[in-house]
């Protein structure tokens, strides 16, 4: 049975509970930084808790998290959900955000300057259209962008492009194989 209460998600199985945001409470003591939370999903199956995490890592490029913080936040959540809920039937999934994870407009811009985004963007008259590009500079509610093309050409000039912030509808990194 899922409920909710004042916007709150509780789970319950049998008498037992435990809420998303008790599950935060726990991430925000034992996440340590540079690893953050990037999101957490949780969801009730009949006799059973789905918890799904996803980390970043601010240190890293991409923000991929390694295998061993993943380990490391999944025990030690483990342990946590033990002491609270110990009769509570739950599927723990830690992972990374992933390289082509969806970016947090605008921070991720600024972020992950000089690295590849694929962007679906507003174009007055034309309706959407999705790109890929370099982020170069951002300017108060402007972003500069070139282009991304896998190709190495020393000789031709890439042509800028300034988006509004308000026209980028959504992104993601990249990663070029």
């Amino acid at each position: 049975m899922e409920s909710k209460i004042n916007g709150s998600e509780t789970l319950c199985k049998a008498g037992v509970t435990v809420s998303k945001e008790d599950i935060e409470t726990i991430l925000d003591r034992i996440l340590l930084t540079p690893v953050k939370l990037y999101a957490l999903m949780v969801s009730q199956r009949p006799n059973h808790t789905l918890i799904e995490i996803e980390l970043d890592q601010l240190d890293h490029p991409y923000g991929s998290v390694s295998l061993l913080e993943c380990e490391q936040v999944s025990r030690k959540l483990n342990e946590e959900l033990e002491k609270i809920s110990p009769d509570l039937n739950y599927t723990l999934k830690v992972s990374s955000a992933g390289a082509e994870r969806k970016l947090v407009i605008p921070e991720d811009l600024d972020r992950f300057r000089g690295i590849p985004v694929r962007l679906v963007y507003r174009v007055e008259g034309s309706g959407n259209k999705e790109g890929i590009f370099k982020i170069l500079d951002r300017k108060g509610d402007t972003i500069v962008l070139e282009p991304f093309s896998k190709r190495k050409s020393a000789s031709s000039k890439k042509k800028e492009v300034n988006l509004e912030l308000k026209d980028i509808l959504k992104g993601n990194l990249y990663v070029s194989i």
